[in-house]
């Protein structure tokens, strides 16, 4: 999402390949896009962030790329200049791969710059997002995966912000996340957690 914000345009139209839509492990989270689906950068961030769209991360990286192993090089680059010294990534979703990997505070690293981005915080932050229709599909809501940003979830905090959720077999429950109490921002990573709470 970072480099999409750097490197594209919101009101661009992401056309989803057959690739896109198709290069999925079995179970991945998905909206259902096929191939032909034109959804804007700025709709496509929003699938993505809030409801982790795999077959959308693709997307985002072949328009940004051309291909989602130029992306995944573009996103070794980026980690590289932030600092980051332990990851490597091969794909734009964390999906699994043996090739594949990262630490809590290379991921702090990036969780930083994400956060400092007001418009990634925008995203991020949002409970529910109303997809405009496609040229194939009806208009639809994404919800966030997060229950701190969830009123009447039981896990609700009025001072946490979005970042990111994530799961995996192989990773785990993972957790990126920011709150802002006392005029104090504190960070939490979690990664391969066996919990949902």
């Amino acid at each position: 999402a970072l480099l999409v914000l750097e490197k594209a345009n919101l009101d661009d139209k992401v056309t989803f390949s057959k690739t896109a839509v198709t290069n999925l492990e079995s179970g991945a989270v998905k909206i259902g896009l096929v191939e032909g689906d034109q959804v804007s950068v700025k709709d496509s961030l929003y699938a993505l962030l809030l409801k982790s769209a795999n077959e959308v991360a693709n997307g985002l990286a072949e328009h940004v790329s051309g291909s989602i192993s130029v992306f995944a090089e573009l996103m070794n680059a980026r980690a590289a200049e932030l600092g980051c010294t332990n990851t490597h990534f091969v794909n734009p979703n964390g999906l699994n791969s043996d090739q594949q990997y990262t630490t809590c505070r290379d991921m702090a690293k990036i969780a930083l710059a994400c956060y400092a981005d007001p418009t990634y915080r925008q995203i991020a932050d949002t409970v529910s997002y109303e997809l405009p229709a496609t040229n194939v599909h009806p208009a639809r809501t994404v919800t966030t995966t997060n229950k701190l940003l969830q009123p009447g979830s039981g896990y609700y905090r009025s001072d946490a912000h979005g970042m990111k959720t994530g799961f995996t077999t192989q990773a785990g429950r993972c957790f990126v996340t920011f709150a802002q109490k006392d005029g104090h921002t504190y960070g939490l990573v979690i990664l391969g957690s066996n919990s949902q709470n």
